[in-house]
């Protein structure tokens, strides 16, 4: 059994190894540590020296992307766009998006100097965390990308141009460029002797990766993830459903196609009196078949106020109290 929990928001390495001591008491087998454009610009030793403490202290180390390009999942801040403008994704209504595009090669080119950085260090899995194309809740009518890039890919590979409405074909177009996307990036990290995670968005975001069986065939693929987070009015039979089925079409991909299958417990924005929705999530991902389960993120997300639980201190006492049921089993 893999248990894990994500670690961010903290960048002085005294204070990590305490925390990581008490993850690694508590019986996590792995930690994830996120490493973003800031990260990369100013605080690659820092992290590098995180990663290693995680090591040394018998914790195997994920590292994911975070918020990179916003092609990525994470709080954190892109300037990508900013510094290049010809990288950003273009909206179905022509408005300039704050993320860079997956087919721009000079992104690509980026990824390959974080994989670089991050390859380096003591990291056991690289974690490719809800690979995507810019949407927003609110406005799923749009769509991107249409940038010069895409529309110049489009024809060239249906022989037409790209239509403005989200048709089947631009749908298989979005569906494809992803999945190079991600095979390129996969494969440069399995290069360095590294794993690769790949945390799938659940089936109702408009993501642009509908056919799950596609990234489990990616060679470099070692594992296919996701989160099927629950909002604060979900009620916990939802909860259930919505992590059983998602956890058993996981780790049926996974067997199939011969790769670990792994599920996330969200442990932020938990309303108070809601904490067992933690123990539901996990229960219902370890009936289906789940034997790698990770927790987003630390001690309830108490330390982060956007994130912060109304009850940290109990959110991470349930998330903690039901993996050690099934790390026992």
């Amino acid at each position: 059994m893999k248990t894990g929990v994500a670690y961010f928001g903290v960048r002085n390495p005294k204070w990590v190894r305490e925390d990581m001591k008490i993850i690694r008491d508590l019986g996590f087998t792995h930690v994830l540590h996120t490493w973003s454009e800031e990260d990369e610009q100013y605080y690659r030793g820092t992290m590098e020296e995180i990663v290693a403490l995680s090591a040394e202290l018998g914790l195997k180390v994920y590292v994911n992307p975070w918020g990179v390009g916003r092609v990525f999942g994470g709080e954190a801040y892109s300037e990508l766009v900013s510094k290049n403008p010809a990288l950003a994704q273009i909206s179905s209504n022509g408005r300039t998006l704050p993320a860079a595009c997956p087919n721009q090669d000079a992104f690509r080119e980026y990824l390959f100097g974080w994989i670089e950085s991050v390859c380096r260090t003591a990291a056991e899995t690289i974690f490719w965390d809800e690979p995507h194309f810019y949407f927003e809740k609110g406005a799923l009518d749009k769509w991107a990308c249409r940038c010069a890039m895409c529309r110049r890919k489009f024809e060239e590979e249906n022989g037409k141009p790209m239509p403005e409405t989200l048709t089947p074909e631009v749908k298989n177009f979005r569906e494809k460029s992803l999945l190079r996307f991600l095979e390129s990036v996969t494969k440069k990290v399995h290069e360095h002797g590294k794993r690769n995670s790949v945390c799938l968005l659940p089936p109702w975001f408009p993501a642009g990766l509908d056919r799950w069986e596609d990234v489990a065939a990616l060679k470099p693929v070692d594992e296919i993830a996701s989160d099927p987070y629950w909002e604060k009015e979900t009620p916990a039979a939802v909860i259930q459903k919505n992590y059983a089925e998602v956890s058993a079409r996981l780790h049926a991909l996974a067997g199939e196609y011969g790769k670990e299958s792994q599920m996330w417990i969200k442990n932020y924005h938990i309303v108070a009196g809601a904490e067992n929705d933690v123990a539901v999530a996990t229960e219902a991902s370890y009936r289906a078949g789940i034997r790698n389960i990770f927790a987003w993120s630390y001690r309830g997300s108490e330390y982060l106020s956007w994130l912060r639980s109304d009850n940290p201190e109990k959110v991470w006492k349930t998330q903690c109290e039901a993996l050690a049921k099934y790390q026992k089993i």
